[in-house]
């Protein structure tokens, strides 16, 4: 037989292969910190964004005023769209949201990828993340083919 390739052979420091010693804790991943703490940034200003900009279309236009007892329309799509005009500039608040949540993403499958570290903040920034890009991705999807 040969004396080298005994495969029941343990080796005396295991660890020699290893990238991270057995003895060092793990720390988290700066990374999958970084993604999560975007994934949460991302959600509370698409929520705050929203609401906001509802609260502006609810004060510059009296949707009560829009059409009469008898269903006949007071006000033009023209009168309509003047009203809200000034808002539009907050709907380009939504791509950055999107900008922001594709790094994050980008940053969590990179921490998950990296040995060494805790992946728990990079499970759940990169989940976050997804399922976000997910949704907007749906919704899109919906108003395609509505239209």
């Amino acid at each position: 037989m040969n004396e080298h390739g005994n495969n029941n052979e343990h080796f005396e420091n295991h660890n020699a292969f290893s990238s991270v010693p057995d003895d060092v804790p793990l720390k988290h991943s700066g990374l999958g910190i970084a993604s999560f703490i975007l994934s949460l940034v991302s959600l509370v200003s698409f929520v705050v964004l929203t609401i906001v900009i509802g609260i502006l279309i609810s004060k510059a236009i009296d949707f009560s005023a829009i059409v009469d007892q008898n269903g006949n329309r007071t006000i033009t799509d023209q009168e309509i769209i003047n009203k809200v005009q000034p808002l539009i500039g907050y709907l380009v608040l939504y791509p950055l949201i999107l900008v922001m949540e594709v790094i994050g993403l980008i940053l969590g499958i990179v921490a998950l990828a990296r040995r060494g570290y805790k992946k728990v903040f990079a499970v759940i920034g990169t989940v976050l993340n997804g399922l976000a890009l997910l949704s907007v991705f749906l919704l899109m999807v919906i108003g395609f083919l509505a239209a």
